[in-house]
């Protein structure tokens, strides 16, 4: 939320009711479209692990590193090699999903792929949304 750089402060092309809608469970039922743009800007495969994810797993090789705690939805300590044991994503991230109907799980290439086309994420995998 930082002016300027922010990603709430950088939403207005998405021509949002308030840049929260992004997020927001029930717009994102009537209009996908902005959540799945914004999507593909943050995929993972945009960005590559920063040195300081390096020494992350640094420590972790070293075996001094009892948990990674991260607000990033990026995955880029698991990109980093860090192990995904150790990792606790605070607000989830692209490694995968769950349908908003049935819970049901899907791996990070099915949603990949239902993103990038901005189709429905609650269809089951092989059957047309």
């Amino acid at each position: 939320r930082s002016p300027g750089t922010g990603l709430y402060d950088n939403l207005q092309k998405y021509n949002l009711p308030q840049a929260e809608a992004i997020f927001d469970i029930d717009y994102f039922r009537e209009t996908p479209e902005a959540f799945c743009a914004l999507a593909k800007e943050m995929w993972p495969d945009n960005f590559k692990p920063t040195p300081t994810h390096h020494f992350i797993k640094l420590l972790e090789n070293k075996g001094v590193l009892s948990r990674c705690y991260t607000q990033n939805i990026d995955t880029l300590e698991r990109a980093a090699g860090i192990s995904s044991e150790l990792v606790v994503e605070a607000h989830g991230s692209f490694a995968g999903a769950h349908c908003i109907e049935c819970g049901a799980a899907y791996p990070q290439d099915w949603v990949k792929k239902q993103v990038r086309e901005c189709r429905a994420l609650h269809a089951r995998p092989g059957k047309p949304a």
